[in-house]
């Protein structure tokens, strides 16, 4: 093998998929749009930045998603689902004499419609990590309070929170205070990026301990709701502080390496390979693993010489750009145009992986362990078609907890990728996302409605 293709294979273990792909950077997203908003049957809809041209559109009643694309004016274009272009009606948004938005009329099938902001209060809140500044907004009912809030954990995202998350305004919209953040090294926060967890639990003690000296903040209903690789974070939180009561969207309890095998085990089953073509893929995984710990010469040569006896065999090219690590190596070890990584690069990753700083807390962490240890409701909202993350394993250990005593709650929403979102497959038979799962926005209210 040659040695850039040495270099390929071990640069993407090394640092992963993002040397590889750079995106210039786009004006920022108007978020003066952001807020919740009734229609005139008595729904509530979610508005929030997306692009310098677009908002979101999420209606909490039914899960369904739609665009305004208001290309920087006051008109806009409505469109359905996620990426669907196709112009259902026509809008204008409607401003105060001080130019705040107020809402906005539609005209659908020859019939205007009118949407109303809500009287919903937002504040900008800076608040002191260690020697970090973090940005947050937090978004209040109206009336006096002092109100539950329910503190926003990010996945592994690294843009704003504070500029694009939206179930904020929903829970406000429900009596419910919501606080969002930006993640170090994110938005307008100060720091370096991080998915260290216990750096990232930190974070968010923090913003508890914010929150609770408010006279508008009920100190003692301070509630969680993780996504994905938050699921992770909220219980070791919740082990850290008084917590009322915690939802995870689409996460897991079990490790992380089992969530990273999970990626290509889940590609290789829904292209119809079997037991054969999964224990050599791993093989594979095996080795790169080992790597992480201990980069020797001849982990490096086992990888090389299997990488040369399977890349031509369909399994290979069918995990390529699965969620996995592997799944990134196979990607870039099958592409005709790639750049390498230089050996010191791969080299400094693994020095920083092999000692008890950084992402290894993460690696070696078990959160069952956690989950045992703390007894703070939970409610977990799981996709039953997740790519990303295993909801079988994921249900077997939470019904192991329910045995257990546990007050943990879960429901899989068949039908459904990372995110709670549905889908449709094209004719080419790739993803094409239609809307959020019907009651997953309600679902998620409820539960802490119930809990507070």
């Amino acid at each position: 093998m040659g040695m850039k293709t040495k270099l390929l294979i071990a640069g993407v273990v090394a640092v992963g998929a993002y040397f590889y792909f750079s995106s210039d950077d786009e004006p920022p997203a108007d978020t003066s749009f952001n807020d919740a908003y009734v229609l005139e049957d008595g729904s509530i809809v979610a508005i929030s930045a997306s692009t310098p041209e677009r908002v979101r559109v999420r209606h909490i009643n039914n899960g369904k998603i739609q665009a305004f694309y208001h290309h920087g004016t006051n008109r806009f274009d409505v469109t359905n689902g996620f990426s669907n272009k196709e112009v259902i009606a026509k809008g204008e948004f409607l401003y105060s004499n001080d130019g705040k938005v107020i809402g906005a009329t539609l005209v659908d099938e020859g019939k205007s419609k009118v949407i109303e902001r809500l009287p919903l209060k937002h504040e900008d809140i800076s608040f002191q990590s260690g020697d970090l500044k973090l940005r947050g907004k937090l978004s209040l009912p109206d009336g006096e309070g002092p109100f539950p809030v329910v503190i926003m954990i990010h996945g592994s995202e690294d843009y704003s929170a504070v500029e694009y998350y939206s179930l904020p305004y929903m829970l406000a919209a429900n009596g419910l205070a919501a606080f969002k953040f930006d993640k170090r090294g994110t938005g307008a926060s100060e720091g370096e990026y991080t998915q260290h967890f216990p750096t990232l639990v930190g974070d968010v003690v923090a913003a508890i301990n914010k929150l609770k000296k408010r006279e508008d903040i009920d100190p003692g209903k301070i509630n969680l709701a993780g996504f994905s690789q938050g699921g992770w974070i909220a219980p070791l939180v919740a082990k850290e502080a008084d917590i009322q009561s915690i939802m995870v969207g689409f996460g897991t309890v079990v490790e992380l390496y089992k969530e990273d095998r999970w990626g290509y085990v889940k590609q290789l089953q829904d292209k119809g390979h079997g037991a054969e073509e999964l224990a050599k893929a791993d093989e594979l995984n095996k080795i790169l693993q080992s790597l992480i710990d201990n980069p020797t010469d001849e982990a490096w040569d086992s990888l090389f010489s299997l990488n040369d006896k399977y890349r031509d065999e369909k399994w290979f090219k069918d995990i390529a750009g699965s969620d996995s690590v592997l799944g990134q190596v196979a990607e870039r070890a099958l592409s005709s145009s790639y750049s390498f990584i230089p050996e010191f690069v791969w080299k400094a990753y693994f020095r920083y992986r092999s000692n008890n700083k950084g992402d290894n807390f993460n690696r070696l962490y078990d959160p069952m362990t956690t989950m045992r240890t703390i007894n703070t409701p939970s409610l977990w909202l799981l996709a039953g078609e997740d790519s990303s993350l295993p909801t079988p394993e994921t249900v077997t250990l939470l019904d192991e907890l329910k045995q257990q005593g546990k007050p943990v709650t879960y429901k899989v929403y068949p039908g459904a990728e990372h995110g709670n979102v549905l889908f449709e497959l094209d004719e080419n038979g790739q993803k094409v996302y239609t809307q959020y799962v019907d009651t997953y926005f309600t679902d998620t209210i409820e539960w802490f409605k119930s809990q507070n």
